[in-house]
């Protein structure tokens, strides 16, 4: 969803031409269907109608710019009958009071915020209010299809309120339950069901304490679990052997294993094993899971880094007793690895928004040597429609300061959090969740629905949602484990379990992504050699397995004689094997393998033209 005032101000581009037209001075606002119909991007007059563009005729909605299909689309207010209608009842939201049918206020209307695909508005941002954040004095109002604007005042159901009121969860709200009733029977109740309630809190009390024990041993475990999937504990062990402790650490029984400045021995390190808490003292001696995590993720990209140049290097080598323009098409191989490589970690529609206003810091050209974007300039919609059009949108991607290692550890770590969302269901949202391209995941002051996870999972947005509504991934397996602190310790444990099994499989689904990368690189300089091959005469016999004749010398390269000699498992001894020098041969020696090899059928009819 996009925030209304963020839109005002905005310039107008043209699709077709890439020119800045008009900018949107208004938001038109349909209040029966509470839908924004169209931008107003210039004022009325008295002898010159308003001019509009229609909602349904906006081709996309930018960070920097409003895109439309061309000048066109712009119309003038009269010719669309239910714009014209509203302009001219000079309607204005803000300033608009909400309040429930029953009356409760729920604040004035400041802004709102809309789904940019079809202009249905999602919720307003209200100032004031009962549920107003005591910082900012904002709060988010969903917009129901029963909202009801009249020219003072808006009308919500009650039900609208129930949504705003943040829902605790867990222990907190058994606890605050429990405390509300034994407080109404308090007041009502003789001396004895005093007594009752005040044994009722004591037990409660127990099992609290019960129940927090059991989430500290829980999410004990988890912390170990997570720790282990991700730094092995032999590797921990090494780590921590000699280096001095920064705080005490103590087991769950009591235990005193290693103490603040201490050392670290090999008879510390046992101890700790024995007694459960290894991963504490490897943190405690300055171990760092993140750190490692990350390190890993880099050791990944540099292997397959250096994996693509050993492809390009062999390649190289291969190509180099070609002509010219044998090394242009090894760039182009190079050219399109680098391109299947960025699109696959990089989405090109999530590459195109991301570029849209940026500054390249150096030329990019076309493959023909046309200049598709000078060093400084800013990049354009044109510029992206022709990077895409000659095959550099990748290109320049990276000159407009794209990194792939930054989505590849963006990505790492939302596939953890993706598993911790479910946490953040029934928290308010502290501050704006925007992706790159200014599209706004969640509002302030929003209450966090299952529809604001799925936004966040479709748009990468898993972490910031966290973030923004105060949860890290460690705090947000705590929460986890609190709402589920009754069920049995087998239960707890599982849950844990496949959370470390998903953090420690992180690296290597990376891994097993770089591998098709690496074997799709290789398949497209296999199917280059093959091009290059097809029709070219081959300089030795080329026999399979059994010694029969597959090629003889001076037989041309057919698609039978490929598939033949793919079949023997001869095929790279066939594509070393290609005449690449202009022949020397006469006319009569160049012809199909019909009369000594097996791969093909009937003479080529323009070798006799050329012999005459």
């Amino acid at each position: 969803m996009y925030r209304g005032s963020n839109i005002l101000g905005k310039v107008v581009v043209t699709y077709d031409t890439g020119e800045r037209v008009e900018r949107i001075h208004d938001l038109i606002f349909d209040q029966e269907r509470n839908q924004i119909l169209g931008f107003l991007v210039r004022e009325g007059s008295l002898f010159q109608s308003a001019r509009v563009i229609p909602f349904e005729n906006v081709a996309a909605i930018g960070n920097s710019a409003v895109v439309i299909p061309s000048r066109e689309v712009i119309i003038s207010a009269r010719e669309h009958d239910r714009i014209h209608s509203i302009l001219k009842g000079d309607n204005i939201l803000r300033g608009t009071r909400i309040l429930t049918v029953k009356g409760q206020d729920l604040g004035t209307i400041v802004d709102l915020y809309f789904d940019p695909q079809t202009g249905n508005v999602e919720g307003y941002e209200v100032s004031g209010g009962v549920f107003a954040d005591a910082y900012s004095g904002r709060s988010f109002v969903p917009a129901p299809q029963t909202l009801h604007i009249g020219e003072h005042v808006a009308f919500v159901p009650v039900e609208i309120a129930d949504l705003m009121d943040e829902q605790l969860g867990g222990l907190r709200a058994a606890v605050q339950t429990t405390n509300k009733n034994l407080s109404e029977s308090s007041e009502a109740a003789s001396r004895k069901l005093q007594e009752v309630a005040q044994a009722t809190q004591a037990k409660l009390q127990e099992t609290a304490e019960m129940a927090n024990r059991t989430l500290q041993e829980s999410s004990r475990m988890a912390i170990a679990s997570l720790t282990n999937a991700v730094v092995d504990p032999n590797e921990q062990k090494a780590f921590m052997l000699g280096r001095v402790a920064n705080e005490n650490v103590v087991s769950t029984d009591g235990v005193f294993v290693v103490s603040e400045g201490q050392i670290v021995r090999s008879e510390d390190i046992l101890r700790a094993e024995e007694n459960g808490v290894l991963d504490l003292v490897y943190r405690a001696t300055g171990g760092r899971v993140t750190e490692e995590l990350n390190r890993r993720l880099q050791e990944t990209t540099d292997v397959t880094s250096r994996k693509l140049q050993e492809i390009t290097r062999v390649a190289s080598d291969r190509l180099q007793s070609s002509s010219g323009a044998a090394s242009e098409k090894l760039q182009d191989i190079t050219r399109s690895t680098a391109a299947a490589l960025t699109n696959a970690v990089v989405d090109p529609a999530e590459q195109k928004a991301l570029v849209i206003g940026k500054q390249v810091s150096r030329d990019v050209y076309a493959p023909d040597g046309s200049l598709v974007a000078a060093e400084g300039q800013q990049v354009t919609t044109w510029m992206v429609s022709e990077a895409e059009r000659y095959g550099v949108l990748d290109d320049l991607f990276r000159a407009a300061g794209g990194s792939l290692t930054t989505e590849l550890t963006r990505a790492a770590n939302n596939i953890l959090a993706s598993r911790l969302l479910e946490q953040a269901k029934g928290r308010r949202v502290r501050h704006t969740v925007q992706t790159p391209d200014g599209l706004i995941v969640a509002a302030p002051g929003q209450i966090v629905t299952s529809t604001v996870v799925e936004r966040a999972r479709q748009f990468d947005q898993e972490e910031s949602l966290l973030v923004a509504v105060g949860l890290t991934p460690s705090e947000a397996a705590r929460a986890g484990a609190k709402d589920n602190f009754a069920s049995t310790r087998e239960q707890v444990q599982e849950g844990f379990s496949q959370l470390s099994d998903t953090a420690s499989s992180l690296v290597d689904n990376l891994q097993r992504q770089f591998s098709v990368w690496q074997v799709q690189a290789s398949q497209r300089y296999e199917d280059y050699q093959i091009k290059r091959a097809l029709g070219r005469p081959v300089s030795r016999v080329i026999l399979d397995r059994n010694d029969n004749v597959i090629l003889n010398v001076g037989d041309l390269i057919t698609h039978r004689a490929i598939a033949r000699a793919r079949d023997a498992g001869v095929l790279d001894v066939l594509l070393d094997s290609i005449y690449t020098k202009r022949p020397d041969l006469a006319i009569a020696d160049v012809h199909l393998p019909e009369e000594s090899g097996e791969a093909a059928r009937g003479r080529v009819p323009v070798i006799h033209q050329i012999s005459s």
